[in-house]
């Protein structure tokens, strides 16, 4: 009976000690995270295999910081594996492993995480995804008081904006975080931000500034040797500078700097550019047999670049359906020979499948977002002339009469393409809240300000590109520009009757009477502003 006893006791004993651990220990697993963490940091290559011991004990024995940072890491080493899906799973059970209520939460481990999943989806084309979290990554490494990491975050919306074809958003973005950087004394960040500009602004003709944000960025980046080499990999700024100095008609300047590109670049599309850039010079100088040449040169580098291109696409599509570890996994286990091999050709056969048909969809989105983008951007040109048109009091009433009518064609076909931009109304509704240009009218909205020409003109644009049958709807209805017309876009925006007042210029009285006669035209019903907000949600 004794020895029953002791044996029971010993088991017992034995049984505690392996569901506990000492302080000891603890601090031997931790500084051995700490060690990964250092190599992570420090690009040196670490496995699952090494991180994974560090995740199953510190999620039974380590503090939530402790499990942010296991799993964070545990998704880092799949990524650099090619293991996306994996990774992203492992930046997920991160986010959930974090503590924000806690007063000693690591906000800005948290705010690297949210990073990761944004640079995971911007290199899958699916930036509205990375907006979002990007917004979280800069929100937490601000908490976490990582003023440079929420700089950085920032700085990457302007990215997805411009893959986006919303050039006005990035170079707002670029040019409030180069503000910032320089604030915080960060001022060779401050001119690399103004770098990101360049393309849009040469678009855009504006030179001038083009000009400053080159000058700014030679001096102060850092990113050039003293004979005015920039760093490698980097070569494509010097076509941007040569299409400045092409624009003001400097060619003898232009064409060193599309040569240096072309002989320095370090990847087809610089070359392509370099190449591109003298098919363009030589036009302007009416030497026709030199643009065709270059012009020949650059088609070749550009077949040799998306072919480049599109190779890199389908490898990144394939790694993020690469589900064969776990499926390899789940044979050995649960089925038999025979079924493992069946499965395993079934797998392989969906894979294939889900590969191709996630190909297809990539590139069948991508040429829909360019067609939106191009659209847009014509539109907004198409404005500005027929805006230049109106100004000339000798202008052609023909031409502004063509002008008119294309708009009315451009404003239609935005609308179909944005209906496949984004696919339903509860995106559409919460990407166009989020936009900078929502932000700016809300901002104008909110301070009682009259809205001016161009805020309206940006107004137009939301709607158009949002909500596009909400556009339709009122085009249909009332007559644009009207008093009528700009009261149904506000309400339609979640403005208020007094708010709306401000805008306009006008009384809160004379609000609720369009409202209530609006309403009465367009739905047959009685009731004041706050009746027609709600019909006017409804449509989308």
């Amino acid at each position: 009976m004794m020895m029953k006893q002791q044996l029971a006791y010993i088991m017992l004993l034995v049984v505690a000690m392996m569901g506990c651990t000492t302080e000891g220990e603890r601090a031997q697993m931790r500084s051995g995270l700490d060690s990964i963490n250092s190599r992570n940091r420090n690009d040196q290559p670490f496995t699952v295999q090494d991180v994974a011991p560090y995740v199953r004990f510190f999620d039974d024995h380590g503090t939530p910081n402790d499990r942010l940072l296991a799993h964070y890491l545990l998704g880092r080493a799949y990524y650099e594996h090619g293991e996306a899906p994996m990774a992203l799973e492992c930046y997920h059970d991160a986010v959930e492993c974090a503590d924000t209520t806690s007063a000693d939460c690591n906000y800005a481990q948290l705010a690297r995480v949210y990073g990761q999943m944004a640079e995971i989806f911007y290199h899958q084309g699916l930036y509205r995804q990375q907006l979002e979290l990007g917004k979280q990554s800069v929100k937490y490494a601000w908490l976490g008081r990582d003023t440079l990491a929420a700089l950085m975050s920032y700085e990457q919306e302007s990215y997805a904006y411009k893959e986006l074809g919303l050039s006005d958003s990035s170079i707002a973005i670029i040019e409030d975080v180069s503000k910032q950087y320089s604030e915080h004394g960060y001022y060779s960040h401050a001119a690399i931000a103004l770098g990101g500009n360049l393309r849009e602004l040469l678009a855009k003709g504006e030179y001038k500034k083009a000009r400053n944000y080159i000058e700014i960025y030679e001096s102060n980046s850092g990113l050039f040797d003293a004979n005015g080499n920039i760093d490698a990999g980097r070569e494509i700024y010097y076509y941007y500078k040569g299409l400045l100095y092409l624009k003001e008609s400097q060619l003898d300047s232009a064409e060193y700097w599309f040569r240096k590109v072309l002989n320095d670049g370090m990847d087809y599309y610089s070359k392509n550019s370099g190449a591109y850039g003298l098919a363009k010079l030589y036009l302007q100088r009416h030497m026709n047999d030199s643009a065709i040449k270059y012009y020949a040169h650059s088609y070749a580098m550009n077949d040799s670049a998306y072919r480049n291109m599109a190779t890199n696409t389908i490898a990144r599509m394939q790694a993020m359906f690469d589900y064969s570890r776990h499926q390899a996994a789940a044979i050995r286990e649960h089925e038999k020979a025979t079924q493992a091999s069946r499965q395993l050709l079934l797998s392989l056969i969906v894979l294939l499948t889900i590969t191709l048909t996630a190909s297809w969809l990539y590139i069948a989105r991508r040429q829909v977002i360019d067609n939106h983008r191009r659209t847009a951007s014509e539109l907004n040109t198409v404005r500005e002339e027929l805006a230049e048109l109106r100004l000339n009091n000798s202008a052609n009433e023909q031409s502004i009469k063509e002008k008119e009518l294309r708009i009315t064609q451009l404003e239609q076909k935005l609308g179909k393409y944005a209906r496949l931009v984004y696919f339903g109304a509860v995106k559409a509704e919460n990407d166009l809240q989020l936009s900078p240009n929502y932000q700016r009218i809300k901002a104008s909205v909110y301070k009682g300000q009259l809205l001016q020409e161009r805020d309206w003109t940006l107004t137009y644009q939301l709607t158009e590109e949002y909500l596009p049958g909400y556009t339709d709807f009122l085009n249909s209805n009332l007559k644009r520009d009207s008093i009528e017309y700009r009261v149904c876009l506000l309400l339609r925006l979640h403005f208020k009757a007094g708010e709306i007042a401000n805008a306009l210029s006008v009384t809160p009285p004379y609000i609720s009477k369009v409202s209530t006669a609006v309403l009465a035209n367009l739905f047959g019903k009685r009731g004041s502003s706050k009746e027609l907000s709600k019909e006017l949600i409804k449509i989308s």
